[in-house]
């Protein structure tokens, strides 16, 4: 509760440096706890996006921790808590930075209450909107999202998580009335645009990679399917095209032809005579003429062989 009303109602007594003048009057840089803030404000996303990267090439936290999902909600409860460590020591370096009369007035105070406020909302309904994996870098992992989402905030601003945690930045700041503040929500956004000129192209990267290796799979899955109608439509013809076998009446014998599996063939048992067998035997079906099966032109009766020499007198003659 003691937490809660300092944050509520903050010590904004102390006021600026006597010996300096402008903005460093406001900006104490030679507190540690101005740098330790800096220093957390900039770690943290090169932290998360160098985990992450990691991830996407060598799987380490999937393999540490058996499975995408886990190495996600790890990595998430991590980047949660650098965000509470890091908001505890702005708290703290505000407290040791000086008060500005301008930004301690009421009006300047409350504007700062609603800035954070419309910084949380974006930020809560962000994580709602994107869920734990979405938020937390899950598509690193290999878990994406089925669609781009496209309800609030999304509708409102491109990237509204980063620009929710500016504006508590600065709401926060104003709130206490200190100017250095302003100052590290300035480092703030900086380092948010920076990290977004990687985690844009990166992320499109991978939605991209996944995307091509689906049409991928399904040109495959669609080629395979379509060779194998074209396979059964082939073999039902070659079924129909097969001349049935022969019984014999009186001997009750049968005489089946083998399937026909080329022209050549079906052309070599065309030229065969059908055997019968008994005195009672009944003449086989006739044997339908390539032509007619759509294999070819039928094979033509051979010529006689007709052998040219040339004369001295330079004349051709046939030889019979």
């Amino acid at each position: 509760m003691d937490y809660l009303k300092s944050r509520l109602n903050p010590d904004i007594s102390y006021t600026a440096l006597g010996k300096s003048t402008g903005l460093a009057q406001y900006v104490d840089v030679q507190s540690p706890w101005l740098w330790v803030c800096l220093g957390s404000v900039v770690f943290n996303p090169v932290f998360w996006n160098t985990v992450a990267r990691n991830e996407y090439r060598n799987k380490s936290m999937t393999k540490i921790f058996g499975g995408p999902y886990n190495g996600t909600y790890v990595l998430a409860v991590i980047i949660f808590s650098l965000g509470i460590i890091r908001d505890l020591i702005y708290e703290r370096t505000l407290l040791a930075q000086p008060v500005s009369p301008i930004l301690a007035t009421p009006l300047v105070r409350y504007t700062g209450a609603a800035l954070f406020v419309v910084g949380q909302v974006l930020v809560v309904t962000s994580i709602y909107a994107l869920g734990i994996t979405g938020t937390y870098l899950g598509d690193y992992f290999g878990i994406l999202m089925s669609h781009r989402v496209t309800s609030f905030p999304f509708n409102v601003l491109e990237n509204p998580m980063y620009n929710g945690s500016t504006l508590c930045f600065l709401g926060t700041a104003l709130w206490y009335a200190r100017p250095a503040g302003v100052v590290i929500t300035a480092v703030v956004f900086v380092v948010y645009e920076i990290a977004l000129m990687y985690e844009g192209p990166f992320t499109s990267k991978i939605y991209s990679s996944a995307a091509a290796k689906k049409r991928s799979q399904e040109i495959k899955s669609t080629s395979t399917e379509t060779a194998k109608t074209l396979e059964t439509k082939a073999n039902a013809a070659i079924s129909s095209a097969t001349p049935s076998g022969t019984s014999g009446t009186s001997s009750g014998t049968t005489t089946a032809r083998q399937p026909l599996t080329s022209s050549t063939s079906y052309a070599r048992a065309a030229a065969q005579p059908a055997s019968s067998s008994g005195s009672g035997s009944t003449n086989p079906k006739p044997v339908p003429g390539l032509q007619e099966l759509g294999l070819g032109a039928p094979v033509a009766s051979p010529q006689p062989r007709v052998t040219r020499t040339r004369s001295r007198a330079g004349r051709v003659v046939d030889d019979d």
